[in-house]
């Protein structure tokens, strides 16, 4: 088996709703070091802040500073016209979702993007898979999971596909899913 993990997919997705790079680090380290604060409080503290808005001690950072002005200009555009369109699927949130605001609005553009891009990677690594042996067995929000065989010789070929949506990702493999280790 091999198991493809996406790093950071919600942070990632969010820099690319808001034109921002975090350059050769992942969104947790950028965070960590900006913040002066460990990776693992960065982790949590980038979920709690995308899905939660932006804590006043945190606003002084650039990606934040674009998450809000993001947000602020979703909602705008929402109380306006009485709809959005989502990037990529170009799914319409109307009017019509209980109990509105401008960071559940955020929060569902986001987790459409991501649902989206999943969709464009699965049918792009699918065409990989085409007539191999490999096939894909388990597919999470943020991984997939092969049977993977090592004649069909397609790996770079379906990391090929995670770089065509500027995503980074983890792999590892193993014998079974209980027993895996990094690649």
């Amino acid at each position: 088996f091999i198991e493809i993990d996406i790093s950071a997919y919600h942070p990632t997705l969010a820099s690319q709703l808001v034109g921002y790079d975090f350059g050769d680090e992942t969104p947790y380290e950028h965070f960590a070091r900006e913040a002066g604060i460990e990776i693992n409080e960065a982790k949590i503290l980038m979920f709690r802040q995308l899905y939660g808005g932006v804590y006043n001690e945190y606003k002084y950072i650039e990606f934040f500073q674009l998450v809000e002005e993001y947000i602020n200009k979703l909602w705008k555009e929402y109380t306006t016209h009485g709809y959005i369109s989502c990037p990529t699927s170009g799914h319409m949130l109307t009017k019509d979702i209980k109990d509105i605001n401008p960071q559940k609005l955020f929060n569902y553009v986001l987790q459409n993007l991501e649902t989206s891009t999943n969709v464009l990677i699965l049918w792009d690594i699918i065409r990989v898979l085409k007539g191999k042996k490999t096939k894909i067995v388990l597919y999470t929000y943020d991984s997939i999971l092969l049977d993977y065989h090592n004649d069909d010789n397609v790996l770079e070929l379906i990391k090929e596909v995670f770089k065509k949506y500027n995503l980074k990702i983890k792999a590892t493999k193993g014998d079974n899913y209980g027993n895996m280790i990094s690649m």
